[in-house]
């Protein structure tokens, strides 16, 4: 860049601009506003005052700072100035030359600065001209494709190709392009680099133009497709009234609207419909949008607004319908009488709702059913196990294609009333994803202080749940969100013992199961030891789903042997079928060997293996542990695919015994040469949680002071490092695994004592408890002469008490 050097560079006024770029040669028209131009203007009142133009980079965010204004300014003449309303002026100016600003003043009541003229210098004249030839080529091209750019802007690039500098201003200032594009085009003095800045402009602006025809071409063919359709529709129309099909919107519409009359709703909810029933009537029935309306129409008519079935609550009659559709459960169903009792005194009384949690197979589902039954309600079941999806409970709005209500109201209009009883099945098992949490969305439908105006995203009106009695029913406690379980009053039913399975059998499963095999006419007399025996060696469970899935599997065989038997007869090869009697023997040859082996328990008295109790979602089990030691370095080895917690409490137990060896009379002389492996068995099944510490304690107890552990008895309890036993859960489940077990004495937390109340009687009266606060209390009980003799022992079990193995589970 090369400056033409005065003895000092005149100051001259500085004018910033921001949006309009003033090319040398070229003409401009400004609006000036800011109140320190506006001063500019007035100092400088003569026709053709010189001022130097400015202008702002877009980048540093379009304000006028000295540091934002651009080092190529333009000096330019005003030409024109009218002043405009509201103390602002019109000003055209003129560029006469491009000026580098060298000093710029900003102290004064505008800016001033000392500019320089600078030279435009071309460095390859040749390449020059070769972009402005391509730059006419491209341009003519512009003006051939938009009408926007006229044919004499042609002729005035032509006159003016021999001074490529003049040239690439005026065909910029001529593009339809923003101010910073043209702020680049005048920052560049060079000419080779202000040419290939328009070149790339031109070349952008003819892309424009061609894909802004190429959407302009394609909506120019929509439009044709639409007039083309509404003469069609016109046509069809035409049609309709010759055949008298006009009249059908406004017809639905008239219908609509005498059910919105006979209805009496809320004024709002009224609104709504009404809004639907009018747009509707305006509507052809041929478009898409009618049967949408229409669909929105009858789900809308379809709920049961205003229909309430009477409900009728006699305690007796309940009483006998939980009995005769459920054996025992009697906490259970003192619960539901309760509160059908509080409704039948109060029924506008909003209480609690009910939640079943249970193992599979206990009777929940149908538990809510018979309450329904009871009370004369409606029933209806709703399976929320793996909804994941808000909308699955509040509906989908109805922009979207295949739109649909929730399940609830969805099962409202099932159920045909406002006051069914629905079962929300399976609570526990509701997951949630990116499309919601269906959770939380049951909080308001569960909670009866909002549910009177639950808003369905489908239908958009208020919908009162209030009257609904919601029954809701889980496996798992820890698996229902916190703020869920809040709302709802937790009913635990456990399993059944085997003497209500059999009594469950004998009342329910057989009739059913005999009768649904076509048994009825000649059935097979099945005894209790079978079923018994059933209970014991194919089933492991809380329920009662496997028992009847085994009676299934006997009938079939039967069913098919009766079937070959009538077969025979008729052939003369046989004698007439009778039915066959089933004893406890005849069960392997009808179901095959065994599953389970009846006394999970230890057999005899042993060293270092002792009887756990463990809770699982069937219900209890026996946990036995073992204990073993071996030469080695003072290793603690534990196996059996346990949790974090069952692993810390292991290591609590271990502590606890060898820092009270002495008291408990242990020999620990070796304990550094010797690695202690303490296993669970099942290796494959997952164990967690800390009410094992009793057991392990005594299984090391009795592996370092050579006691054997007594084989019939139980025990659980968490242990401290001080050797204090802990309170634990699922005690009811333990027992009568325990009691299914035939083990006849039980050591449990002192704590969990109250826990026994819920013991069935036949439990309680076969099996000794033991409340223990203490270890050492524990192993007194536990070890086979351990301490001063038998006076801390378990009395030994009389032989004629002893009950035999096939009588107890």
């Amino acid at each position: 860049m090369h400056h033409h050097l005065d003895a000092e560079p005149p100051l001259i006024p500085v004018l910033p601009l921001q949006s309009t770029v003033v090319y040398p040669q070229g003409v401009a028209t400004v609006q000036v506003g800011l109140a320190q131009n506006i001063a500019l203007l007035k100092a400088n009142p003569e026709p053709d005052a010189r001022i130097a133009l400015a202008f702002c980079d877009i980048e540093t965010g379009g304000d006028i700072r000295p540091e934002s204004l651009g080092r190529i300014a333009v000096v330019g003449r005003i030409i024109d100035r009218l002043k405009l309303p509201g103390d602002s002026y019109q000003v055209t100016f003129q560029g006469l030359k491009r000026v580098e600003i060298v000093e710029l003043y900003a102290d004064g009541a505008w800016y001033r600065a000392r500019v320089l003229d600078v030279e435009e210098r071309t460095l390859d004249p040749f390449r020059v001209n070769v972009f402005v030839q391509k730059a006419i080529n491209l341009f003519e091209r512009l003006v051939g494709a938009s009408s926007t750019y006229s044919k004499e802007l042609v002729h005035i690039l032509k006159m003016n190709v021999d001074n490529p500098g003049r040239f690439a201003d005026l065909l910029c200032a001529s593009l339809n392009v923003d101010y910073a594009e043209k702020q680049r085009v005048l920052q560049a003095v060079g000419i080779d680099q202000r040419m290939q800045r328009v070149l790339d402009l031109l070349r952008g602006e003819l892309e424009r133009v061609k894909v802004a025809q190429e959407v302009e071409k394609r909506a120019k063919g929509d439009i044709e497709e639409s007039r083309r359709e509404y003469y069609l529709r016109q046509q069809l129309k035409t049609i309709q009234r010759e055949l008298g099909d006009e009249d059908l919107s406004r017809r639905d519409a008239d219908e609509y609207a005498e059910k919105l009359e006979a209805l009496e709703l809320d004024e709002e909810i009224a609104r709504e419909a009404g809004r639907e029933i009018e747009r509707l009537r305006h509507i052809q029935p041929s478009s898409s949008e009618y049967q949408v309306i229409k669909t929105w129409l009858d789900r809308f008519f379809a709920l049961p607004w205003g229909t309430f079935t009477e409900e009728h609550i006699d305690l007796a009659t309940v009483r006998d319908t939980l009995d005769g559709g459920h054996f025992g459960l009697q906490q259970v169903k003192a619960r539901i009488l309760e509160f059908l009792a509080v409704r039948k005194l109060n029924p506008k009384h909003k209480g609690p709702i009910l939640c079943f949690i249970g193992p599979p197979g206990v009777g929940k589902t149908s538990l809510g059913k018979a309450i329904a039954e009871a009370i004369g309600r409606e029933f209806f079941r709703i399976s929320v196990g793996g909804v994941r999806d808000e909308a699955e409970i509040r509906g989908h709005r109805r922009t979207y294609v295949g739109a649909l209500p929730g399940k609830l109201l969805n099962g409202l209009t099932r159920a045909g009333t406002m006051n069914p009883l629905l079962m929300l099945d399976e609570i526990d098992k509701i997951g949630s994803d990116h499309r919601g949490d269906p959770a939380a969305a049951l909080l308001e439908v569960l909670d009866p202080e909002q549910n009177n105006t639950f808003t369905d995203h489908y239908f958009n009106v208020p919908f009162d749940l209030s009257n609904v009695l919601f029954v809701v029913t889980g496996n798992y406690l820890h698996d229902i969100p916190k703020p869920l379980l809040d709302r709802l009053e937790v009913i635990s039913i456990e399993g059944y013992t085997e003497n209500e399975k059999l009594e469950i059998a004998r009342r329910h499963l057989l009739p059913k199961v005999v009768a649904d095999h076509g048994l009825a006419a000649a059935p097979p007399a099945i005894g209790d030891g079978a079923v018994r025996t059933a209970v014991r060696h194919w089933t492991r469970e809380a329920g009662v789903r496997n028992l009847q899935r085994s009676l299934e599997k006997l009938c079939r065989k039967i069913a098919r042997e009766q079937v070959e038997a009538e077969a025979e007869a008729e052939r003369g090869d046989a004698e007439p079928y009778t039915p066959p009697s089933i004893e406890a023997d005849d069960l392997d040859r009808y179901l095959g060997p065994r599953k389970f082996l009846h006394d999970e328990g230890i057999d005899r008295d042993e060293v270092g293996v002792a009887n756990g109790l463990a809770w699982t979602a069937s219900g209890g089990e026996i946990l036995v542990i073992e204990a073993l030691r071996m030469p080695g370095k003072g290793k603690l080895v534990i196996t059996g695919k346990l949790g974090e917690v069952m692993k810390e409490s292991v290591q609590a137990a271990y502590s606890f015994v060898r820092s009270r060896a002495d008291e408990l009379g242990l020999d620990l002389s070796d304990i550094e040469q010797t690695d202690l492996h303490i296993h669970f068995p099942a290796g494959a099944v997952p164990k967690d949680g800390p009410s094992a510490g009793v057991t392990v304690t005594t299984a090391l107890a009795s592996l370092l002071s050579g006691l054997p552990v007594r084989s019939d008895v139980a025990m659980t309890g968490e242990v401290t490092l001080r050797g204090k036993v802990l309170p634990v859960g699922g005690v009811k489940d333990k027992l009568l695994a325990a009691y299914r077990a035939n083990i006849r004495h039980i050591i449990l937390p002192r704590d969990n004592a109250k826990d026994l109340v819920e013991i069935p009687d036949e439990v309680r009266d076969a099996t000794e408890f033991h409340p223990v606060g203490h270890v050492d209390e524990v192993l007194p009980l536990a070890l086979r002469g351990f301490g001063d003799g038998a006076a801390a022992e378990l009395p030994p079990i009389p032989e004629s008490e002893a009950a035999p193995a096939s009588v107890r589970v």
